[in-house]
C-alpha cells in the first residue's frame, strides 16, 4: 500500500534523502496563525440573517451534525468518500479538545437543515481551527464569516489571541 512521510520543506537533507528513495510530493500544507481580535480580522459578529440561528454542537442533533460533516468533507482535498462511523464521530467531536463555544452550526429555522459549521479545537498551547465550511447552496451568503466571527469572539473574550490552522496548498 501507499506510504507517506511528512517533511519540512526547508529540510533539504531530508528532502534529498526521501527523493532518492523514490518519494514524490503528494501535497503541501502550510501552518498559519490567525488572530482572533475582531479589530484585526474585521470579523465583527453580526446578527444571524432572518430564518437562521447559530447553535453549539453540544445542542445539535448528533446524527445530523455527523451527516453535515460527511457532506462538507467531500470538498476537502483527500477526503472524497469520507464517512464517519457514528461512535468515532462522537468520540472525536466531544473529546477532550471540544469547545462548545467555538464549534458552531448554522441552522435554517424553518427546515431545521444544518447549513454549515465552524470547528475550533481547544488544543494544548493554542486553539486550532479544524474546519469552516458551508453547504454548496448556502455559500457566498456570509455564513462562514458569521461562524468564524462568533467562534473567534468567544476565544478572544477568553484571552486566546490566535488560533492555528493548516491549509492545503
Amino acid at each position: 500500500s501507499d506510504l507517506y512521510v511528512s517533511v519540512d520543506e526547508t529540510d533539504e537533507l531530508a528532502l534529498e534523502g526521501f527523493t532518492k528513495l523514490g518519494f514524490t510530493v503528494n501535497r503541501r500544507e502550510s501552518d498559519l496563525l490567525i488572530p482572533t481580535d475582531p479589530k484585526v480580522t474585521g470579523l465583527n459578529a453580526a446578527d444571524e440573517p432572518e430564518g437562521v440561528v447559530l447553535i453549539s454542537a453540544i445542542d445539535a442533533y448528533e446524527d445530523q451534525l455527523r451527516l453535515l460533516d460527511d457532506a462538507l468533507r467531500q470538498d476537502v482535498p483527500g477526503n472524497a468518500g469520507w464517512r464517519w462511523d457514528p461512535g468515532d464521530f462522537h468520540e472525536e467531536t466531544f473529546g477532550s479538545d471540544f469547545d462548545p463555544a467555538a464549534y458552531l452550526i448554522a441552522v435554517e429555522v424553518d427546515s431545521g437543515d444544518y447549513l454549515g459549521l465552524v470547528r475550533v479545537w481547544d488544543s494544548p498551547g493554542r486553539p486550532r481551527l479544524g474546519l469552516v465550511a458551508v453547504s454548496r447552496p448556502y455559500r457566498r451568503l456570509g455564513f462562514a464569516r458569521l461562524l468564524l466571527a462568533r467562534a473567534f469572539r468567544a476565544l478572544h473574550e477568553r484571552g486566546k489571541s490566535e488560533v492555528t490552522a493548516e491549509v492545503d496548498e
